[in-house]
């Protein structure tokens, strides 16, 4: 199988590829220095070139960018991976958000997200939508909370706030890629919920798991704010559970 991935100086699709190749796929990254994404033609000569099994769009970018990608592999029947998030819910949407929650975000980024959605499913309504939670990597040093909480470490001298009221969706990023990729394999269709947190541990718990992993020796101050749930749930999907990951007991 041959797979064509945006996204590869990003976070997932680099995961994804790797998880991709060691099952004997033949991955090609689109390389957006020689075929920019903002011309409909060098959009469809990138795809009529390469020709393959699927587009994974992992990158981020327009959503005419992914619309085209969409009409595209919808009328050559293709098939199409497009990773979607938790973004598009509300905060205020109680927990655990099922695979038809309505989307309605609070901000920009949680609305592009479901613009460029509900563009992918309109042109392609085969496309596989995995919608994911803030990813938790091996290493700081990429777009994951493990960076996150280094950064935050690093610009207040060692110190980590984190609410024990807030639930976040998260999941470990090699788990993801292989949901991904076992979703892709079975060839599955429309939207999934990709959540590593089934078992709900707070922001606070998943700092302090962090910091142990590591051996950061960050001081994390537990708080109470922000106060939220924003788990997804979806039976049809079996992920690597961060709880596991991080060693976390209880």
């Amino acid at each position: 199988m041959h797979a064509l991935v945006t996204g590869m100086n990003g976070t997932v699709a680099p995961a994804l590829a790797s998880v991709l190749r060691a099952s004997g796929w033949r991955v090609t990254p689109w390389d957006r220095s020689s075929d920019p994404v903002d011309d409909r033609a060098v959009v469809e000569r990138v795809l009529e070139r390469c020709r393959p099994d699927w587009v994974c769009h992992v990158a981020t970018g327009s959503p005419d960018w992914a619309e085209w990608i969409a009409q595209w592999c919808g009328a050559n029947r293709t098939r199409l991976m497009w990773t979607s998030t938790v973004s598009i819910y509300a905060d205020s949407t109680p927990a655990p958000l099922g695979v038809d929650a309505p989307a309605l975000a609070n901000d920009d980024y949680g609305r592009y997200k479901a613009d460029c959605e509900r563009r992918v499913r309109g042109a392609c309504p085969s496309a596989l939508v995995p919608r994911l939670g803030w990813q938790i990597g091996e290493a700081p040093g990429s777009n994951t909370m493990t960076d996150y909480l280094f950064r935050t470490a690093r610009e207040k001298d060692g110190i980590v706030e984190a609410s024990e009221a807030w639930i976040p969706s998260t999941a470990w990023l090699g788990d993801t890629a292989t949901a991904i990729a076992g979703l892709m394999t079975r060839g599955a269709e429309g939207p999934f919920q990709l959540e590593g947190n089934g078992a709900g541990l707070s922001m606070f718990d998943l700092a302090t798991a962090v910091n142990r992993k590591f051996a950061a020796g960050w001081t994390i101050v537990q708080t109470r704010t922000p106060a939220m749930d924003r788990r997804m749930h979806d039976p049809r999907v079996s992920m690597g559970q961060v709880r596991d990951r991080l060693a976390v007991g209880g």
